[in-house]
């Protein structure tokens, strides 16, 4: 009774291709656990491993375009990778603005986009494009495995391994989208219980920046006027006692996107509402030039920011934190990749 138990417990139905046990077995160990689905053949290997492993948190969206928007929303709420799976041809464009979306607003997302096998592109096969590199203008990392016909093949499973690894640990260091392409060749539907590789876990290298530069401090101590604008941020960045201490500040003001999770009594929340009345009046304005500007989170959405800010000589613009940096103002000084708090 005992051996039939435990063989229930470790034994799952996944494909028999290597390469998707690969995919599989890798997301398993590295922790990437919600996988949304939407619909085809040529991605059957994939599914039905994912499906099949009671680990994984599936969901069945049969339209991209949706089905990508809503990973990006769970990939944003939970701050982890969360993928999604799509077949072969034009299905993987239908997933290209949430694409756009993640890699703008810094959302790891993971595209796993099935496909013919290199040698029926551009023949006629239905439902076949040229899919490697699509989104080559908005993606972090994007790759595409090899083809793994025998266990013995020691050399395609290694490299495979490393791509694998590589597009995961791209979306977590760097909180953005990437895209595998995963060739597969009929038949897709058959399956084995136990797999038949290994693949090893590499984990990222992550260099953080935490010390604050003493050029950032001098001018902060002598600037008097800062302005500090909060856009994108998860909830909990700033405690109240923080927020306190920095509103308290005669020289700070500070300013909150809607999207920023923040609120305090002294942050004027929603930016438009204090430019929007006086955006006419040089005078008044003119008041609210800062000598220097620091930005927290990500891309600011506000527009009536953006062009007053670009209207005069802010001396020096600072972001803060391990999102990228823009130059939004054309005055961005530093980067200081350290925690806001």
């Amino acid at each position: 009774m005992k051996i039939v138990k435990a063989w229930f417990t470790f034994a799952i139905m996944l494909s028999d291709i290597l390469h998707a046990q690969q995919v599989l077995l890798l997301f398993k160990k590295k922790g990437v656990q919600h996988i949304v689905i939407s619909p085809g053949s040529r991605n059957a290997p994939l599914t039905i491993g994912f499906t099949n492993d009671s680990y994984f948190k599936c969901y069945s969206i049969v339209d991209e375009r949706c089905a990508s928007h809503f990973a990006m929303g769970i990939a944003q709420q939970l701050k982890q990778p969360v993928a999604v799976v799509c077949t072969s041809g034009s299905a993987l464009l239908n997933y290209y603005p949430a694409v756009t979306e993640a890699f703008y607003s810094e959302i790891p997302l993971i595209v796993l986009s099935a496909d013919r096998p290199p040698h029926k592109i551009d023949i006629g096969d239905g439902q076949t494009i040229r899919q490697q590199n699509v989104y080559a203008n908005h993606i972090l990392y994007d790759t595409h495995l090899e083809m793994i016909d025998d266990q013995d093949d020691l050399e395609t499973i290694a490299t495979n391994e490393r791509l694998i690894n590589k597009a995961i640990n791209v979306a977590i260091t760097h909180h953005g989208p990437v895209h595998v392409n995963i060739p597969f060749e009929e038949p897709l539907y058959n399956t084995v219980q136990q797999p038949q590789v290994d693949p090893k876990v590499l984990e990222p290298h992550i260099q953080i920046e935490t010390s604050i530069p003493a050029l950032f401090t001098d001018r902060w101590n002598k600037a008097n006027r800062k302005l500090v604008i909060l856009s994108t941020l998860n909830p909990q960045v700033f405690s109240q006692k923080q927020l306190d201490v920095l509103t308290s500040d005669p020289t700070v003001l500070v300013m909150s996107e809607v999207s920023s999770n923040i609120r305090h009594r002294n942050i004027i929340w929603g930016i438009d509402t204090l430019i929007a009345p006086i955006e006419n009046d040089q005078e008044a304005i003119s008041h609210l030039q800062p000598d220097m500007v620091v930005t927290i989170g990500g891309m600011i959405v506000s527009k009536k920011i953006k062009q007053y800010l670009r209207r005069f000589e802010t001396q020096h613009h600072y972001h803060i934190g391990n999102r990228r940096a823009y130059d939004t103002f054309f005055k961005l000084a530093g980067h200081i990749k350290t925690a806001p708090s």
